[in-house]
């Protein structure tokens, strides 16, 4: 691919945008160029076609959208995605209009995650992907793209530093709201939520409740580890442990609602009796709650959140 952004001066030492110069004559080289049977084997091996016409249609819209002028934009890319629906520009525009002059993030998303899969170079659908993964409160998978912007975005450094400051400020967020003083180190703790959590569905306590116990050695205030492993100790037939865990959920959040739920039925079971089926917390609760801005122990860290990507 070219080693110039789209919107940077042109190389050639016009004066004019590169996209408005020389781009479409190095696009139709490479794709002269470029082998169209190559084995798809990572991002960075891949290939696609790439429609200069169908670009400077986007950006007429995208431009529109910088200016506001917002008038039958919808229609136009509702239009240019029918008649090219897996083509990474489409994708990518529909994602930005939604997020910017909608403001769905959610429903943005799958437009920008398939601009990435069709073109998995494309710096600016990862930084607007990572965006809205912030706003939706998926914070591993904000990371992973926001990390993915920087990593294509050599040839930008524009989308290397936004995607630079969203991961530096998501940062410092964690570290004041959570007990994790690196992005990292809030990672490796979800993973082992996640990995609590399928064993936790397949029915293997024991594991559940270890990997639970991690994560809460860690993250002594986290609910849901609390609520779920009550339910694995509750597999486990351990009703004393269940209950104590149900507690300090419940003390962390009145209002968490599966811990409220799980303490009836748990309450009723005989020490050392395992209890089963049980009925498994779920991993949306909290997501949900933030979404609408409804949980009095996380508001502030969710605001905080949703104003990485205010405007």
């Amino acid at each position: 691919m070219n080693a110039t952004g789209r919107n940077k001066p042109c190389p050639c030492g016009s004066g004019k945008k590169y996209k408005k110069c020389c781009l479409e004559r190095d696009e139709a080289l490479a794709r002269q160029t470029r082998p169209v049977d190559l084995p798809t084997s990572g991002e960075d091996d891949f290939t696609t076609e790439l429609l200069p016409k169908v670009d400077e249609a986007v950006d007429r819209l995208l431009i529109r959208v910088e200016k506001g002028q917002f008038e039958d934009v919808e229609a136009g890319l509702e239009a240019l995605l029918r008649k090219h629906p897996d083509y990474h520009t489409t994708n990518y525009a529909m994602g930005v209009y939604l997020a910017m002059v909608r403001k769905e993030p959610e429903s943005a998303i799958p437009f920008f995650q398939k601009a990435v899969r069709v073109f998995p170079l494309m710096a600016e659908a990862h930084y607007n992907l990572g965006t809205c993964y912030i706003q939706a409160g998926r914070i591993p998978q904000a990371v992973a793209s926001l990390r993915k912007a920087i990593r294509y975005s050599a040839d930008d450094d524009y989308v290397a530093g936004k995607a630079r400051d969203e991961l530096k400020t998501l940062e410092t967020i964690l570290r004041d709201s959570t007990p994790f003083q690196t992005l990292d180190a809030y990672l490796e703790n979800q993973r082992l939520f996640d990995l609590a959590f399928e064993h936790l569905q397949a029915q293997r306590h024991e594991a559940a409740a270890e990997l639970f116990g991690r994560v809460l050695a860690q993250n002594p205030d986290h609910v849901q580890s609390h609520g779920n492993v009550a339910l694995a100790y509750a597999g486990l037939g351990q009703k004393a442990l269940a209950l104590e865990h149900l507690e300090k959920a419940l003390a962390l959040d009145p209002t968490y609602e599966p811990a409220i739920q799980n303490r009836k039925s748990i309450e009723a079971m005989k020490e050392g009796e395992p209890q089963r089926p049980l009925a498994i917390a779920e991993t949306e609760y909290y997501r949900e709650r933030l979404e609408a801005e409804k949980s009095p122990a996380r508001r502030g860290w969710w605001q905080r959140i949703k104003r990485l990507t205010a405007g």
